[in-house]
């Protein structure tokens, strides 16, 4: 049997095609859960996911916080034969600092952020890592003759981790500056001369 639109009983409907993207209440019914909202869309505070993020951030905080103002004296334990590396252990840990405290200073400005925003947040953290180790690395090009002041090198190291897209985009900038440019390419992108 059918119906009046032609469909067979126990079909489903079809969709209707006056329905797109530009209809909110179905832009995202693909993640969907349960309850008809996106994980990801939810407030933080309302998902097990955003609060199990932002508890792991406070726990991360209180270790980090309380390793930096610990002086440890004790050499570093070679693994392998492998001696001490060149950045000292102070750099990872005040960059992750400093990208932890984006992520608390972000969800003061907008405490109603979303789960996935809050994960952008703390997409900072990785990101921090290597930056903090660079700017440690270039700290006698980026500091000058201020690079054997230890708490000026800490600092910056922390500023690049709370601030790791603007000192991204400085650190970019001083590459361009200090790497030659790129001569004897013509449009295609071949060189005229060898390599």
């Amino acid at each position: 049997m059918s119906d009046s639109s032609g469909r067979a009983r126990g079909d489903p409907p079809a969709e209707d095609p006056t329905l797109g993207a530009d209809d909110p209440t179905l832009a995202g019914d693909a993640a969907s859960g349960a309850d008809g909202r996106s994980w990801l869309a939810r407030t933080w505070y309302r998902s097990r996911l955003g609060t199990a993020v932002v508890a792991v951030d406070v726990l991360l905080t209180a270790v980090f916080a309380g390793a930096a103002s610990v002086a440890i004296d004790a050499p570093f334990a070679g693994i392998g034969g492998l001696g001490p590396g060149i950045v000292p252990p102070f750099v990872p840990l005040f960059s992750l600092l400093g990208a932890l405290g984006f992520v608390f200073t972000a969800l003061v400005e907008r405490f109603d952020a979303s789960v996935g925003r809050l994960l952008r947040y703390n997409l900072r953290l990785p990101a921090a890592l290597p930056l903090g180790v660079g700017i440690y690395l270039l700290s006698d090009l980026v500091l000058g003759q201020g690079v054997d002041d230890v708490p000026l090198v800490v600092g910056t190291v922390f500023l690049s981790g709370l601030y790791v897209n603007l000192a991204y985009k400085r650190l970019a900038a001083l590459a361009r500056r200090l790497l030659p440019p790129e001569s004897g390419r013509s449009e295609g992108g071949t060189g005229q001369g060898g390599n």
